[in-house]
């Protein structure tokens, strides 16, 4: 269905175009810096406009308390310079550790300013510095903490022993991706955040504030050394920076379609480096220019829905343009995310992740895309390594439920280079970003352009991949039953099917929008697949219960006074978007941490729960569901609940 598409885009798809792109946007969002990345949004803006597209840009508030959803905005800032040197000592000149105007990483973004003249003072080295004990033997009041910790780490704990300021040598390592020391001359990207975790990253009026500074880990271990054979090393530190309350952008633009409806490439600006973020953004704007290029040439029809990109600051930016840009997200049936992409992978070590939906919000867009990028590893001699993963977060939060757009996320993370100042445009591959342009584009047009006939299909080709799931999920009963894993005893697979059903049964019905209420022939259809389904997980389910010489008997869960209570509660959501603890008071911040710690609940456990509280599910029926997606025998989730009601995020009712 879509391989002519392919053909048709492959022909105008340009990796060095989008390399420029991205060469453009990292040259001004590398600062860190609020008004140069108002700078970036007026570059994507005139892209767009020159390659005959209506943009258009919606600032939203940067002020440090404006909250949307549970995400709080970050407080604009602004930075025109600064140094920090080591004052000259008897035998040995100054030295020049960092300076924001030669490599911007050097400073602590959200860094508060000095005085006018800097400031002056001893240098202290701390084994850690996130944690009070790290402090019972230091003096740190009007020092400068020198610290292999993150700066963010440090920050509460240093300024509440009144250090002067931070200089951290911190570069973390992934394994397998970035080994120790192999950035000897980097510096990782540091930023200050609020004093908790809480309601998103980026500074919250009324935070501690702080300067730093950042050295590579050779630099480091220098100043390290001279802290050693010296006594009473100084630093000079000068920061010309601001906070104010200011805005962020929303920057849009589209190819319209001949109905209302659209589908939505967003991504986010805003970050220092070229592949995370202006990698997801260059390609965003290159699927725009190629297929608007081919439209015009009467290559491809003007597509029945409208094709538009969104960028923004990641995650907060993202939950102000779903409550101020309500109409994109209204006329949104489909999206995909792109985030850091295209990336050298003998240098950068990362293959390409397609990180799937949340199953709460199981959707056709997965398979599409999954059988666009399978055929071109096929068909294509550029070889891209990529694989499927769960959900993941990040900007595709726009497909929680409670938002509704289906969106995949395309993303290489972590990588070698990531969140340093070594993420530059040399670390692209363009014939990557090509073969990537292309299987979004193919993507978007496809979706844009559906109608009956490819709906059927799609439903066709979930079925598919959920039979094949089904099959594998039994096999690999049966394989831990011959290997004799503890607890294999021929019904374990039926939670695991009975989720697979729900999930690829929601992933079929959902194809439905792209051919409109009056599709009686697909609908029919689409009911007959789904029977098809549940055909499938009874005889995979028989398999591996015969396979296993046990009884094909479904497992029900036991009749406790637990259960029976949790089956006559039901949540509603209250709150839009994904849950980040903002509205927790400091007071009650332990006791929530105590809750989830008893019942064995990560964030990640909260935001699928919520996920699946849709207003008509009881506590027992998403605890079930939470148990498939999380691939855990058992979930409680009672007291998460109670919790989440104090707090205002649910109102619990009893069943009827």
């Amino acid at each position: 269905m879509f391989r002519h598409l392919l053909e048709t885009l492959s022909t105008n798809a340009s990796g060095i175009t989008a390399l420029d792109m991205i060469a453009h946007i990292h040259d001004l969002d590398r600062w860190g810096s609020f008004d140069r990345h108002h700078e970036t949004s007026r570059y994507c803006l005139a892209r767009m406009r020159e390659h005959g597209l209506d943009g258009e840009i919606t600032p939203v508030p940067a002020d440090g308390e404006t909250r949307y959803g549970d995400w709080v905005m970050p407080q604009a800032w602004n930075c025109r310079s600064a140094r920090l040197r080591v004052l000259p000592a008897t035998g040995r000149g100054e030295v020049v550790l960092c300076d924001y105007r030669h490599d911007p990483c050097s400073l602590v973004m959200y860094s508060k300013p000095t005085p006018p003249g800097g400031v002056a003072a001893e240098a202290l080295a701390l084994d850690g510095g996130g944690r009070a004990e790290d402090y019972q033997d230091a003096d740190v009041q009007d020092k400068i903490v020198l610290t292999s910790e993150s700066a963010r780490g440090v920050k509460v704990q240093a300024v509440e022993r009144g250090a002067a300021g931070v200089v951290t040598d911190y570069m973390p390592t992934y394994e397998g991706r970035r080994l120790p020391l192999e950035l000897p001359d980097g510096r990782a990207w540091q930023t200050f955040g609020p004093d908790y975790e809480y309601g998103g990253w980026g500074m919250k009026k009324g935070h501690a504030q702080c300067w730093g500074f950042v050295l590579t880990p050779r630099q480091g271990q220098w100043l390290r050394n001279l802290l050693r054979r010296e006594q009473g090393v100084r630093l000079h530190a000068q920061v010309d920076a601001r906070f104010y309350d200011g805005a962020l952008d929303i920057v849009t633009g589209a190819i319209p379609g001949r109905t209302k409806g659209e589908v939505l490439m967003n991504g986010h600006l805003s970050e220092v480096g070229a592949i995370d973020d202006a990698s997801g953004c260059g390609v965003a704007l290159e699927v725009l220019r190629c297929v608007r290029e081919l439209i015009e040439a009467g290559k491809l029809r003007r597509p029945r829905r409208g094709i538009r990109m969104l960028f923004t600051y990641e995650c907060m930016g993202t939950m102000a343009a779903v409550f101020e840009r309500r109409d994109i997200f209204r006329n949104a049936i489909a999206g995909v995310t792109l985030d850091c992409v295209g990336g050298r992978e003998a240098l950068c070590r990362a293959p390409l992740d397609l990180c799937h939906n949340p199953h709460a919000q199981s959707s056709y867009t997965d398979t599409l895309l999954r059988c666009i990028l399978t055929h071109l590893s096929s068909s294509d001699p550029l070889l891209v390594n990529w694989r499927d993963r769960r959900y993941a977060g990040a900007d595709a939060m726009i497909a929680d439920p409670s938002i509704g757009v289906p969106s995949p996320l395309l993303m290489e993370c972590p990588y070698k280079f990531y969140h340093s100042s070594t993420d530059t445009p040399d670390k692209l591959d363009p014939e990557k970003l090509r073969w990537i342009a292309q299987a979004v584009a193919a993507y978007v047009y496809f979706i844009a352009n559906a109608g009956e006939p490819e709906a059927r299909w799609l439903a066709e080709e979930v079925l598919s991949e959920g039979q094949q799931a089904m099959v594998a999920c039994a096999q690999e009963a049966i394989t831990a039953h011959y290997q004799g894993s503890e607890g294999s005893d021929g019904a374990l697979p039926w939670q695991r099917l009975a989720h697979l059903r729900t999930c690829y049964g929601m992933a079929i019905d959902s194809v439905a929008a792209l051919a409109g209420r009056r599709a009686t022939r697909l609908h029919r259809r689409l009911a007959a697949l789904k029977r098809e389904l549940a055909q499938s997980a009874d005889a995979a389910f028989e398999r591996a219960a015969r396979a296993c010489g046990v009884p094909a008997r479904k497992p029900r869960r036991g009749q406790t006074a637990y259960y029976r209570h949790a089956a006559t509660v039901v949540p509603r959501r209250l709150v839009v978007g994904e849950f980040r603890m903002a509205r927790i008071p400091a007071g009650d911040r332990e006791e929530w941490t105590g809750l989830c710690d008893r019942n064995d609940i990560g964030r990640d456990v909260v935001s699928r729960a919520l996920f699946w509280t849709d207003g008509g599910r009881s506590v027992a029926q998403v605890e079930e569901l939470v148990a498939g997606e999380m691939g855990k025998s058992s979930v409680r989730l009672m007291e998460l609940y109670e919790g989440l009601e104090r707090h205002g995020y649910v109102k619990l009712r009893r069943a009827r």
